[in-house]
């Protein structure tokens, strides 16, 4: 099940040498050995009671250009799956919005598109194919053969007059 958490801080670290920003994950005051890139935490969800859903972009501003989604396991302090929406110097951009959970396992929200996405969380990780043609261009994932969530196009009908 997946419930909101309000108790998830980011610290960012010095920019590196090539000017990115990372932050470390803060949990009820308790820092964990987890890394994450940008610095401004859009939602934090707890899902199953053990993982730690987050949504980070680099200034929570109406002009983002990525998303990044992490899956957290902070009993083994490490990222379990990841995401990133949107790419660096395109022409689209906006804010993470209309965040709600749909599901037990499913979260809606918009970033980039009209229409929105669907962020579905497995109970086990997924066997799967490690890329995905359908939104090759716009989600980037990381190379596995396993995954925790997926990320889909929420797909709206629009009727014609």
């Amino acid at each position: 099940m997946i419930k909101p958490i309000s108790n998830v801080t980011l610290k960012p670290l010095p920019p590196d040498k090539n000017g990115n920003i990372f932050s470390h994950i803060e949990i009820d005051g308790i820092h964990h050995n987890i890394s994450v890139s940008d610095a401004f935490l859009e939602a934090a969800f707890s899902y199953q009671d053990k993982y730690i859903l987050i949504f980070v972009t680099l200034e929570g501003g109406c002009f983002e250009e990525l998303l990044h989604i992490y899956l957290l396991d902070l009993y083994r302090d490490k990222v379990l799956d990841y995401a990133i929406i949107g790419n660096l110097y395109s022409f689209t951009y906006g804010d993470v919005s209309s965040i709600q959970i749909k599901a037990d396992n499913t979260i809606f929200f918009k970033f980039i598109t009209a229409d929105g996405w669907l962020l579905t969380l497995f109970k086990q990780p997924a066997k799967t194919f490690p890329i995905s043609f359908k939104t090759l261009f716009v989600v980037q994932r990381p190379f596995s053969f396993k995954r925790y969530f997926s990320i889909t196009a929420n797909k709206t009908t629009h009727l014609q007059r």
